[in-house]
């Protein structure tokens, strides 16, 4: 199984938690996933 972490874009504060993105990676998680910053969807077409 792949596990991935969701990261929400949402609210006034855009800054990503680079230390729990690294925490994920030291545990084992395949990817990171982000909203766009003008939409709520993380899947590009």
């Amino acid at each position: 199984m792949r596990l991935g972490l969701q990261l929400s874009l949402a609210g006034p504060d855009f800054s990503i938690d680079v230390d729990l993105i690294r925490e994920a990676e030291a545990l084992g998680f395949d990817s990171v996933w982000t909203g766009e910053a003008y939409g709520s969807d993380s899947v590009p077409q």
